[in-house]
Order: C-alpha cells, then structure tokens, then sequence
C-alpha cells in the first residue's frame, strides 16, 4: 500500500455527489448533456481520444476533437432520418472508432442508444432488436450476415466502402460526408433512459435493463476510485463496448478526458503484451480470463517488456487468489476485483486510488457514495458471516438502472424493501468486505460474459435429435466457468462426436460463439422438480 494514497474510509466521509456532477459540468439542473460531458468539453484539449489498434497491426489516432466533430456529424445523419428523443438506436459494431462515434452521436440525439455484441447470432440479434423497438441500426459489413432481413426500419453499415448495400441501407461514411460538423446537442434529464443493456436471463428471454442519462454520474466513483484514472492515462479497456463493462469503461475514460486503446482483435497473451508495451498503457480494465492466459506465460516473459501499468483492473467474475498473487510478484501490481451488474454499476470493489487492504478473494468493499449490504428476503440486513442476497439502496444520486424494458412485473420484484436486489448472493466479513457465494439463479460467468441458460437451451432445442435440454456452468481453471449442457434425446437417436459437433454449431450460429456448450453430456432423462422445473442443482452435483 502507498502512504500517499488517501485511505478508503476518508473518501468514504468526504464524498460529496455534488462534487461528481460538478466534475461532469452539470451544474445544479436536472437537464445535462452527455455528449457535452464526455467529448465535446475536451474538444479544446491538445490530446489523443482514442487509439484503433486495427487487426494487421496499423492505427489510427483521434483527438477529442476529432470524435466531437465527428459524433457531431453523425448526430446530424441520425435527426435526418428522423431519429429524436427516446428513440432506440442500436448498435452491433466491432470495436473501433465507429461505434464510439455512433454511440456519442445518439446520445447528442437524445435517443436510447441499445449496445448489441458482435458475437451474437441472427436469433439473439433480431430479439433484441425487435423487443426494444429499434428505429436505426448501426452496424458493420463483418457482422451484417448476423442481421435477420426486416428487423429494422433502417440499417447505417460501416466498413468496406466498395461492398454493395442491402436495399434501403446506407453506408456510414456518405451518411455523414454532407453533414454539419456542428450540432447542437439535445438535454435529457437525469432521471430519463439514455441506454439499453440486455442481461442474459437464466429463466426467460433477456431483459432489457434501461440505464439512466445519470449513469455517468453513478459510475464516477468508478473511474476515479477503482480505476484510478487520471487525465494523463492511456486505458486499455479489452473489453467490447457491446457490454456493460466496455460501455462504462469507454465513456468514462473519454468523460475524464483520457486516451482509451481500442484493439479489434481478441487479445491473446503475447498480443496484450506487445499492446501494453507498444503503446505506453498506464491502466488495463480486463477480465480474469485474459489475467489467467498471460499467467500461462514464463516470468521471464512477463517481465520482458518494458510496462508503464500503474493500474490493473478486473470485472466478469471473481478473481482468485493465485491471479493476485503472480502479477503481485512479476508486475509488483495488485489486480484489482470489481463487482458490477446491469442493474447497478460497480458498487464494490478493491480500489487502486485508496489505501486499503487487498483480500485476494473479496469482492472488496462498497463504493464511496453507495449504500451496500447482505440482506434476506424481507430486505433486513444479516450480521457478518451469514449469506444473503447482495443488495444495494436505492438513491437517486446513484442512480444507474431504471427499470426493465417493457417489463414491470420484473422491476417490481427487483426492488425489495428499499434495495435493488438481482439474486447475487454473499456475505459480509467482520471488517466490511464482501464475498460472492454464486447466484440465486443460474446465470453462467464465462470468461467474463454473463450467460444464460435459457437461450443455449433454446438453441439446442431447435435440433430434431434433442427431447430436452438443461445447461449449467461447470468450473474451469482457464475461463471460470464453461457451459455443460445435458442432453435428452428423441427416441431413433444416438449420442455421438457427430451429433455433438452439429450442436456445437447449431448454438454457435444462432445465439452466438461465445455461448456454446464446450461439453455435451447425454442422458435419459434430467432431474425435475414435482412441478416439472430442471434442478439445475442437481446437475452441478454432478459435474
């Protein structure tokens, strides 16, 4: 620990959420501009945005002005299609400087910008597309075969511009090549919805989480306390801005007036660090799964390259002790756990601006400005050591989730007693820290993706070979978790490396690569309830 940090519980007594909007320009009205707040006030600032680390090794540079004029014009485009307040734009874009772009632009519109990851197949797209309504989709010549025909109104393609067009479709560049570079950028009020991140859902179909024009605000305490992120910093984020972490990570760098790395391809060990040599990264937000693959690596070549890291941060799923310990010893950094979900930003954490102890294990202990706790079913908060649902109070300074998209039965039951509550469960320790027990559903932790049940199964369903299916996350040294599915069969028909490799395909095709199951076990028949529910449990008991 260093002296000079200040300590856990003083920024704990000294934060102020006034202090937070007066560092995002708000002011003291209820009205504020995000795109003002993340871009365009360091548009002045002689300083790099943002890197596109392309995947033959080139890049390309961007000043803050750069991305502001550039959203400027694509917010231009958006209102010329007739893209307003409230409206859902939706975004299946590779990493790059497009969908930054894209995402700033519709946040200056006034729409509801909806992040859809390029690892999701046709299925998973046109659900998410058609459940939030979207108006615009922004997306990308790559990953335009994963868009069912008809989805949407209108399609914005990036990339290769002497691809041919789908009809009706236009082409990012000549959308913006005619538009101002000015625009005047709509305020949405704090308490209004300015994003939709889908959660996998363990027992149904994902749901759509509406975060708050004021997430910026909730996740300041992240940026500066877990990240230590500072003006000067050049922050790798691995993960994609398709998901919560990279949305929260990219945004907020560029709020706070940072240069963000963005790299299109998937960063192996060695690539991570040639990236984090190559370009001077001073702060890597990661996931376990990338910490466990540069562990596969020598000390000697850990220690090789020349690294100006001062921060190593990691969101997805716990880390363990072992992971703490190496880079511990060959980067003399402690990676930092972070405890985060759709439903409340990162409320707990091990943080790199404060002094505090390091648990390897722990969750870590609440932000500074939220109020966190273990409680039961009747929202009554438990003594140390006793398990319970994660809980956190409800308030409207840090106010980052609102609701679930057209779903109020499910919102309703989220809240309990004062406390956004999602099913979480852990507990408390005699000093404060938290530790995650697993989850209260099902949901799967896989390399740092959050994975449900429900849409693998469907998938697997869709075979004429499968009767039933159930699908649980099975420990893995590499990833955390993998999927195991188990697997009735319709009578005629037999397990065999054949069935399992059409299996494989059929989920890796149609809700997304990253959610197929990596072993296939067959089975007569899958342990029920009285009520005909799979005891998933049960199935975990048994590996």
């Amino acid at each position: 620990m260093s002296a000079e940090r200040p300590s856990y519980l003083n920024a704990v007594r000294s934060f102020d959420w006034n202090q937070v909007r007066e560092s995002l320009g708000w002011g003291e009205g209820d009205a504020v501009s995000l795109g003002h707040s993340i871009v365009d006030r360091h548009a002045d600032m002689n300083r790099t945005a943002l890197i596109v680390v392309s995947r033959d090794g080139t890049d390309q540079k961007f000043s803050y002005r750069d991305l502001s004029e550039a959203s400027n014009r694509f917010a231009n485009a958006l209102r010329r299609l007739g893209v307003g307040p409230g409206d859902r734009v939706a975004g299946l874009m590779p990493r790059g400087a497009e969908v930054i772009i894209a995402i700033i632009a519709a946040l200056k519109v006034g729409a509801i910008y909806v992040p859809v990851f390029t690892g999701f197949g046709p299925d998973a797209v046109d659900y998410r597309l058609k459940h939030c309504g979207a108006r615009v989709l922004v997306t990308h010549h790559d990953v335009l075969g994963q868009v069912p025909p008809g989805t949407v109104a209108r399609l914005i393609i990036a990339g290769r511009s002497d691809a041919a067009l789908p009809d009706g479709a236009i082409s990012f560049d000549a959308a913006m090549a005619n538009e101002s570079r000015d625009f005047v950028a709509v305020r949405r009020n704090r308490e209004e919805p300015t994003a939709l991140i889908y959660t996998s859902g363990s027992t149904g179909q994902p749901k759509g989480g509406a975060i708050a024009v004021n997430f910026l605000a909730a996740i300041w305490p992240y940026i500066i306390y877990g990240l230590d992120l500072r003006r000067d910093d050049v922050l790798w984020p691995t993960g994609d801005p398709g998901w919560g972490y990279g949305f929260i990570c990219y945004l907020g760098a560029l709020a706070a007036g940072a240069t963000v790395i963005s790299v299109q391809q998937n960063p192996t060990a060695e690539l991570c660090l040639s990236v984090l040599e190559r370009y001077g990264v001073t702060n890597l937000a990661t996931t376990p799964t990338l910490l466990r693959s540069l562990m596969t690596l020598d000390d000697a070549v850990l220690r090789a390259p020349a690294l100006r890291l001062h921060a190593i941060s990691s969101c997805g799923e716990p880390l363990n002790a072992k992971v703490v310990e190496t880079f511990r010893r060959v980067w003399n950094l402690t990676p930092m756990d972070h405890f985060g979900a759709t439903e409340y930003a990162l409320p707990i954490g091990n943080y790199n601006a404060l002094d505090m102890d390091v648990k390897a294990g722990s969750m870590g202990l609440p932000s500074p400005g939220y109020t966190m706790a273990v409680v039961d079913e009747e929202g009554r908060e438990l003594a140390a050591g006793e398990t319970g649902f994660i809980g956190k109070k409800a308030n409207p300074d840090c106010r980052y989730w609102l609701c679930y998209w057209n779903d109020a039965e499910a919102t309703r039951a989220l809240v309990k007693h004062g406390w956004i509550v999602t099913g979480d469960l852990g507990r408390r320790d005699s000093d404060g820290y938290f530790w995650f027990e697993g989850r209260a559903d099902d949901m799967i932790k896989s390399a740092g993706y959050r994975i449900g049940p429900f849409e693998v199964e469907s998938a697997l369903l869709k075979h004429p070979a499968v009767a039933e299916a159930a699908v649980i996350g099975k420990a893995d040294a590499l990833r955390g978790q993998i999927v195991k599915s188990f697997v009735v069969l319709r009578q005629g028909y037999a397990g065999s490396d054949a069935l399992s490799d059409e299996l494989v395909s059929m989920v890796k095709n149609s809700v997304g690569r990253h959610q197929y199951p990596r072993e296939i076990e067959y089975v007569d028949a899958l342990p029920k309830t009285e009520t005909g529910k799979i005891q998933r449990f049960a199935l975990r008991q048994r590996g």
